[in-house]
């Protein structure tokens, strides 16, 4: 990736627990760090890492398991390795940027260390313990329908057809380069379908859920308009529970707001950044 005139690119490999992140740094200024989706990796921020760090020092990382991370093989915790790669990297706390499962971590590493977050934006984010309506629940109940066939897949070894699912629910208003370009990272971290590793990782307790009332720091949430619908009420509905936070819905965008609709999305991010 080209860096930015006047900006240095400094990337590498933090150990943690049991493993191993790797990670980049970008930019000067205050410290951002991006949270990638559950199945991608961290060059998914590829646009928004060099258009940041243009006002933000931007970290960027690969979740364990995912992209050039370590593979679990023992029990970890998400949380703690953002907690080491900011210790490591001497961020003593950082704005953070989530989509997706990057968000339910977002979530987790606050309730734990609330003193190292500055602001949380958050986007069509997963947190543990969440309680739905009943109405959520027959929207969610669609789009497991859609997970069945996926689950199948995955059980009769058809991995590239599993990879496709993920972009035909999570990414369907992509462009075709776009779409492209997130088939190949998807099918290069494919590994996860046969070997989650959210199944050795272990978050807080209690569930970030149930800490929603400590949050005390701004909070920006955004969803896409083409989202699956359970995620569009989720996302709705935490902002209710977050007074203060900014509600955003993106227009056109899906799951993965950042590259289906990456100028709204931008627009947006910078527009918090410079209000808080």
């Amino acid at each position: 990736m080209p860096v930015s005139e006047g900006i240095t690119l400094e990337q590498g490999f933090v150990n943690v627990k049991g493993g191993k992140l790797y990670y980049e740094v970008e930019g000067n200024g205050a410290p951002l760090v991006l949270i990638h989706a559950g199945f991608l990796d961290s060059r998914m921020w590829d646009e928004q890492f060099r258009i940041f760090a243009k006002h933000n020092k931007v970290i960027r990382y690969d979740v364990r398991g995912f992209g050039r991370s370590s593979r679990p093989k023992e029990e970890y915790s998400d949380a703690e390795d953002l907690f080491s790669l900011l210790n490591h990297l001497k961020i003593p706390k950082a704005t953070i940027l989530g989509i997706s499962n990057g968000g339910r971590i977002a979530f987790d590493f606050t309730s734990t260390h609330p003193d190292m977050v500055t602001s949380l934006l958050l986007v069509a984010p997963g947190i543990r313990g969440y309680e739905g309506s009943p109405e959520e629940d027959k929207a969610w109940d669609e789009t497991g329908k859609l997970m069945d066939a996926q689950d199948l897949a995955i059980k009769e070894n058809r991995i590239d057809d599993a990879v496709r699912m993920d972009l035909e629910i999570w990414a369907p208003a992509q462009d075709e380069k776009n779409r492209t370009r997130l088939l190949q990272i998807a099918t290069e971290n494919s590994h996860i379908h046969k070997d989650p590793p959210n199944r050795l990782q272990k978050s807080p307790q209690p569930p970030a859920f149930k800490s929603l009332g400590t949050i005390r720091m701004p909070v920006a949430l955004l969803v896409g308009d083409r989202d699956v619908r359970g995620m569009q009420m989720m996302t709705k509905k935490l902002h209710s529970l977050l007074p203060g936070s900014k509600f955003t819905v993106v227009e056109g965008a899906d799951h993965i707001a950042n590259t289906s609709k990456p100028d709204e999305f931008n627009r947006a991010v910078l527009d918090f950044l410079s209000s808080t």
